[in-house]
């Protein structure tokens, strides 16, 4: 008895501190949140005295910009990566009764083709991806850096620089490595001949490294041999850089899951017409950077073409994200698939994603600052200039994304196809891969 009493005691302990760790596990938006109140913060005890705060005051909003700013980028890429495509490798038309091949080829990867799946027909698949997304606006997330400047002593001047404390900045260097495996399970019935309906529901896991590192650039100490700012208690013998906890963080679970109706309105032996709509609810953790944290919808005109066994395709969207980032933007898709033999497809696409609104969300403080003064060292005047870049990360205005996607299709069995692609970057917008490498297959029945 005493003994099972003990067993139960210890597994109610155990499933306790499990249960403890889960509900205060911290997210890795906290995470990355925690790298900036620490060097802002806790880690930064500075100098004894008047000094010692006034970093902090002035730079909580500059941080928090930074902060959402990076996990806005972090999540609209995880959840803006493209899902496939809602059209099966064949299709045919059932309108007679019996079954008519409509396409030659095995279809495009990304991108959309007119044609639907047929009455009563089933498309089932999965694909998975990876990102390496390891350029924010071309600059390397290892290479990112901000800088934090000095409180204004004297607000009611205007100038920051009339006072020697005034020149010392803090440059935060991230060393930030960011990657994503993305397995998504799609799902497509087809309604009747000439509707389509699908579910696209991806499974997500982020995992994040940083080894952070701030140093004080310290003017006070060049100057008049006394560090006023410093990670340390002696001024005289400051520490002027210190290393945040670095992070080495995973985030597993459900992204934003795509709902989609597809309607075949033009169907002809020459071009083919369809409209496509697109809803995906925020259903990824925002904090884990697991989807985007807003409801989105895309609306979505596709005209397509089977000449011999060269298929083209134009898609042409209006994509909207609701919330405070209500952000909106036109994707185009332009490409085709050519059939090689009766069982490989090459497919090849140009995929691009503009935006129409100006999105203040995700801008980075990236103005420079100027600091220039008389500030008195060592009892005499000297005038002083410092121009400040607050980050490395150039100023865009619009975030936009210019893609190339090139692929196969290999159809092994009448009823599965196995899909590889490629998706490589034409531009330096967002945040960014260098290669989003795809393997997945679909089974039609």
């Amino acid at each position: 008895m005493f003994k099972q009493l003990r067993r139960n005691a210890i597994l109610t302990v155990g499933l306790s501190l499990i249960l403890f760790q889960l509900l205060h596990a911290q997210t890795l938006s906290e995470r990355l949140s925690g790298i900036f109140s620490d060097v802002l913060g806790e880690k930064l005890h500075l100098s004894p005295g008047p000094h010692g705060e006034h970093f902090k005051p002035a730079n909580v909003k500059s941080s928090d910009a930074t902060i959402n700013a990076l996990t806005n980028f972090i999540g609209r890429n995880i959840a803006s990566i493209p899902l496939s495509s809602t059209a099966a490798g064949l299709t045919f038309d059932f309108s007679t009764g019996v079954p008519v091949a409509t396409t030659t080829s095995l279809g495009p990867i990304f991108a959309e083709r007119a044609q639907t799946l047929g009455s009563r027909r089933i498309n089932i698949g999965f694909n998975m991806s990876y990102l390496n997304m390891s350029r924010l606006r071309g600059v390397n997330t290892e290479d990112l850096r901000f800088t934090f400047v000095h409180q204004d002593v004297k607000p009611d001047t205007s100038v920051l620089g009339d006072n020697l404390n005034e020149f010392d900045t803090i440059d935060l260097f991230m060393n930030l490595d960011l990657s994503a495996t993305v397995l998504a399970f799609y799902f497509t019935v087809g309604i009747t001949n000439q509707l389509d309906l699908s579910v696209a529901v991806p499974f997500v896991n982020v995992h994040m490294e940083a080894t952070p590192i701030a140093i004080i650039d310290s003017y006070s100490y060049l100057l008049s041999d006394s560090a006023n700012h410093n990670f340390g208690s002696d001024p005289a013998n400051p520490v002027l850089t210190t290393r945040p906890d670095p992070i080495n963080d995973d985030a597993t679970g459900i992204g934003d899951i795509a709902i989609r109706a597809k309607y075949n309105f033009i169907k002809g032996e020459g071009l083919n017409f369809a409209a496509l709509l697109d809803f995906r609810p925020p259903t990824g953790d925002e904090a884990s950077f697991l989807g985007a944290g807003k409801s989105s919808y895309r609306g979505m005109l596709i005209t397509s073409a089977a000449l011999g066994d060269f298929s083209p395709h134009l898609n042409l969207s209006y994509a909207h994200q609701g919330g405070i980032q209500n952000r909106d933007g036109i994707e185009i898709s332009v490409g085709y698939d050519q059939k090689i033999t009766e069982w490989f497809t090459l497919a090849a696409d140009f995929l691009g994603s503009y935006e129409i609104s100006n999105n203040k969300e995700i801008q980075f403080p990236s103005e420079n600052v100027n600091i220039e003064g008389d500030p008195v060292i060592h009892h005499t005047p000297k005038h002083v200039m410092k121009e400040v870049s607050l980050t490395n990360i150039p100023y865009f205005s619009h975030d936009n994304f210019s893609n190339g996607s090139v692929g196969f299709k290999i159809n092994p069995k009448k009823e599965m196809i196995l899909v590889g692609n490629v998706i490589f970057p034409l531009n330096e917008g967002g945040l960014r891969s260098s290669l989003i490498p795809t393997v997945g297959f679909e089974f039609t029945l």
